[in-house]
């Protein structure tokens, strides 16, 4: 498979009045085409300061990025504003979070759908307005033709997303970050969500990052999984090494805080003590999980966690999952 993208040692800090704090740290990853590879955590641990900055869309007064992000033999935080946005959405589109947010609520659909071509096709306008309701048919919208007229408020949830789909697709890009696409959605427009952006991939073959906190959504959809926690990195592997040879305790707490069907009737759901850090009180040294699994001894902590290879492709931060158990497991 080709290599799309290749993050390196990649650092995303915020400025708090004259101080940065790491909200992104030390994070390397790779996207290859007709791949899926899902970002999964907590709120706040840094995912979508991970697409954001991917993107380039941080103001730099108030953040300060390091690393590399290598797409096309170029490292992307080294480009201009200018030369970012030739790349957006033509090269690499993004699906964001809050479609209704995302959207101007002044303009109609088609027209912000067009913007795009607009900016980045030679097409004239007749091609454009028919490029427009092929990309609405395409991501299921029925009558796509009053769908273009329309204003972002007279459409339902799941009718926005997918406009926001459209316009990530418009004009064909090597790659996808779909941040949260289907936050806030009923369940089954979730699954039409996401069939309808598997069946979109494979056909421009284009690589996915797919952000959410839903491992529900990561078994059906991730070919790969990087697990983050506090702006780090702390599992990587494919999708059944994750699921069903996970070895980091928060991975491991993850999977077992989802709700199980065979379990017993007054089983318990297993909640993660504490919260993820705020980006203000982060240690740089030892364990960042540590704190939530009070019972593992500081010893069975690194001083300085890094990525192990545990099995061909899976790697875990730090050693404490030698010794992890959940309290009442046997080891």
């Amino acid at each position: 498979m080709k290599k799309l993208l290749e993050i390196k040692n990649l650092e995303t800090a915020f400025r708090i009045k004259d101080d940065y704090f790491n909200a992104v740290d030390d994070v390397s990853l790779d996207l290859y085409s007709n791949e899926v590879l899902a970002i999964v955590g907590e709120s706040g641990c840094g995912k979508s300061t991970l697409a954001t900055t991917v993107m380039g869309l941080h103001n730099e007064n108030l953040t300060r990025s390091t690393g590399e992000i290598i797409y096309n033999n170029k490292n992307l935080l080294d480009l201009s504003e200018e030369e970012l946005n030739k790349i957006r959405t033509k090269e690499i589109g993004m699906i964001f979070q809050d479609p209704l947010s995302s959207l101007n609520p002044l303009q109609r659909i088609g027209k912000q759908i067009e913007e795009a071509l607009v900016y980045h096709t030679e097409m004239k306008k007749d091609e454009r307005e028919k490029r427009v309701i092929q990309l609405l048919t395409q991501v299921g919208i029925p009558n796509p033709e009053r769908c273009s007229r329309q204003y972002p408020h007279e459409l339902s949830g799941g009718m926005r997303q997918r406009v926001m789909i459209a316009m990530a697709l418009s004009c064909k890009p090597q790659i996808i970050i779909a941040d949260e696409p289907t936050t806030a959605l009923d369940v089954t427009i979730q699954a039409q969500i996401l069939d309808l952006l598997k069946e979109l991939q494979s056909e421009i073959h284009a690589g996915v990052i797919l952000i959410t906190h839903d491992l529900g959504v990561v078994a059906e959809m991730a070919d790969r999984v990087a697990v983050l926690y506090a702006g780090q990195v702390v599992e990587l592997g494919n999708a059944e090494q994750i699921f069903k040879n996970s070895k980091h305790p928060y991975t491991r707490s993850l999977l077992r805080s989802i709700p199980q069907l065979d379990g017993e009737e007054n089983d318990a759901l297993y909640a993660i003590e504490g919260m993820v850090p705020s980006i203000k009180n982060l240690d740089r040294q030892g364990c960042r999980f540590a704190a939530r699994v009070p019972w593992l001894k500081a010893e069975d902590h690194e001083e300085h966690p890094k990525l192990h290879e545990v099995e061909e492709g899976h790697f875990v931060r730090c050693t404490c999952h030698e010794k992890f158990t959940f309290p009442g497991e046997d080891k």
